[in-house]
């Protein structure tokens, strides 16, 4: 099998054909091989065009790093930006994936290193048996990995982090060997219904974080709840339809977080959310936006952000300072009653992101009579002009916006890459 390996001679452009020890484009070959020969002497390629043509075999030894980062509004699993039909990661090797298009990255994996997922929310795919193998390390930030009707099969010997409002749809008994949570953040960790006991490490969980089985397992929680272990961990027990028992035996609480009473909700594509009453408690009311409502809030917000729902990620927030509806993804439902945009600031960043990460942009819709933050600045009235529509997977100028460069997951010299940024 013919190979070609990193050199980096010219840059860290990754389809440099400079940049590659045979000086041809590294599609053209069965394996490409990235690695570097010490913590000192790293290696790292940036994959920061959209390809069409997939990696037969992707090899990331020790102290390489493959930072994919090309965007295309026109992206999808079957026209991924980045794809390889298989791949091996070594102990000290890294991928990074930090664009919000389709990554595709195959059937046949070992992943002893690390995955990092950045700012993507289900577009990562993993080829039809949909299975993560291996003992490394899956970072996700502000990321979704899986759906809920394609969990992914994350091997019981790999370890995963969630941080930046993130979620993972997890397969039959295939949940990983640990799994932490940002305490800082709300997080969300789906299973399959028909599990029984899930031995794995659970840590970091808080009043934020959400346990969910997905809809189509064919089980239904009745109710949930913690019990103490005599190790001090707990373990989360699921009554569900048909006499079935799920439990999670080994979770640990955050510092300072002692669980209170759980509620299962639904969210707005039928999975089932298992949440501290707690949590949405103290985010009832129009000082905190209507609360979450159990999933990022579903439901309109009210006047004054009563009931405990919001508009967030939901559907429109009405009355005086609602802003609409952006693309059912935008505007919460404060109402007249106000909103505290401080304690929501990290939404609203978040939300700005994917905004302008997503190839639909600022779409098209109605924003109710106020201005963005509800006040009457910054282009009152329109807010933000959003009756026109900023990037409607048109190309150039028009086109959807998308951050270029390294990713911040790394310390070595950034490559600059300018790919695109108004258009794809």
């Amino acid at each position: 099998m013919a190979s070609t390996y990193w050199t980096g001679g010219t840059s860290g452009d990754f389809y440099n054909v400079k940049n590659w020890s045979t000086g041809a484009s590294p599609t053209t070959y069965h394996d490409v091989n990235i690695s570097g020969t010490s913590s000192t002497a790293t290696a790292e390629a940036v994959a920061s065009t959209a390809s069409s043509t997939a990696v037969p075999s992707l090899t990331i030894g020790d102290y390489g790093t493959l930072d994919i980062t090309a965007s295309s509004c026109q992206s999808s699993e079957t026209s991924p930006v980045f794809s390889t039909s298989s791949f091996q990661v070594g102990q000290y090797g890294s991928i990074v994936i930090d664009t919000a298009s389709a990554v595709q990255l195959g059937d046949i994996n070992v992943m002893n290193g690390t995955l990092t997922i950045e700012n993507n929310r289900s577009n990562v795919f993993m080829g039809a048996g949909d299975r993560l193998n291996g003992e490394g390390t899956l970072n996700l930030v502000n990321s979704t990995f899986g759906s809920q009707t394609d969990g992914v099969n994350i091997a019981n010997s790999m370890h995963i982090t969630l941080s930046g409002t993130s979620s993972v749809y997890t397969g039959f008994l295939a949940t990983g060997v640990s799994v932490a949570f940002d305490s800082k953040s709300s997080e969300q960790f789906f299973l399959n219904g028909t599990d029984t006991t899930v031995d794995t490490s659970f840590s970091g969980v808080s009043a934020k974080t959400q346990f969910g089985i997905t809809a189509n397992t064919g089980e239904t929680p009745l109710s949930a709840s913690y019990v103490k272990n005599t190790d001090g961990s707990y373990s989360l027990v699921v009554q569900e339809s048909d006499n079935h028992t799920l439990t999670l035996s080994n979770v640990t609480m955050a510092s300072g977080y002692t669980p209170g009473t759980l509620a299962i909700t639904q969210d707005k594509s039928g999975n089932y959310l298992i949440s501290d009453t707690s949590a949405n408690s103290s985010n009832s009311g129009g000082s905190n936006c209507g609360g979450h409502g159990g999933h990022w809030g579903h439901h309109d917000g009210n006047s004054s952000g009563n009931s405990g729902h919001s508009g967030w990620s939901g559907h429109d927030g009405h009355n005086s300072s609602g802003c609409g509806d952006h693309g059912s993804s935008w505007g919460w439902g404060s109402g007249s009653g106000g909103c505290d945009y401080s304690s929501s600031l990290k939404q609203i960043i978040s939300a700005w992101n994917n905004a302008f990460s997503s190839c639909k942009g600022w779409q098209s819709s109605s924003c109710g009579s106020s201005n963005w933050f509800g006040g009457n600045s910054y282009q009152s009235g329109s807010a933000w002009n959003c009756s026109s529509s900023w990037g409607q997977q048109s190309s150039g100028s028009n086109g959807c916006f998308s951050s270029s460069g390294q990713s911040s997951s790394h310390t070595q010299v950034p490559v600059t890459n300018t790919t695109s940024h108004w258009g794809c």
